[in-house]
């Protein structure tokens, strides 16, 4: 009995239930290796209209596809072919055809939805200029768009955003700031 006793004072000891608990949490918790799962009520992919593009005089398509959940890659056709707000009075407008190719950088959803930022690259062939003379039929442009993708259900999406960046239509490098304001679907 006073065996018991013991045993049941060692158990019940304040002493021994701080050791213990501070041993506990001095291993602290099992580290395990999750794979990170991608939010499946939408799909992958993006492809969207951009009429924010009106703006800079240019008519822009879109496609997105999430690579994984923090990293998208994205790209556009733009068609320029009138003069836009953005362009001032004594810069030369031009008509021509833009493919572009953008990484994106997700930070608050799994891709292609949420925050992002990222780079842009085009490459143009100009077909008119507005002072009617082109020193090379090719264009090309360097920017840093930074953009919200909202998917709205499973397959609406809208778009907000804004960047700017450089673009050379070879007479010089021109500031062109881009409002993005896309409409279109997740799939």
């Amino acid at each position: 009995m006073a065996r018991s006793m013991l045993v049941s004072r060692t158990v019940m000891s304040p002493a021994l239930l701080a050791l213990v608990c501070t041993l506990s949490l001095a291993a602290g918790p099992e580290v395990r290796a999750v794979p990170e799962e991608r939010n499946t009520t939408y799909g992958p992919n993006l492809l969207f209209v951009n009429p924010g593009d009106l703006f800079s005089g240019a008519l822009t398509v879109e496609y997105e596809r999430a690579v994984n959940p923090w990293f998208g890659v994205a790209g556009g056709l733009s068609v320029w072919s009138f003069r836009g707000v953005f362009i001032p009075d004594g810069q030369p407008s031009y008509t021509a055809i833009s493919p572009e190719l953008s990484a994106r950088f997700h930070f608050v959803r799994n891709a292609p939805g949420g925050f992002w930022l990222g780079p842009t690259a085009s490459f143009g062939y100009l077909l008119e200029s507005s002072t009617g003379v082109l020193t090379r039929p090719w264009s090309w442009g360097l920017s840093v768009t930074a953009g919200y993708n909202f998917i709205i259900g499973h397959h609406f999406t809208v778009q907000i955003g804004g960047g700017g960046g450089f673009i050379d239509y070879g007479e010089r490098l021109v500031w062109s700031p881009r409002v993005r304001f896309g409409l279109g679907i997740a799939f």
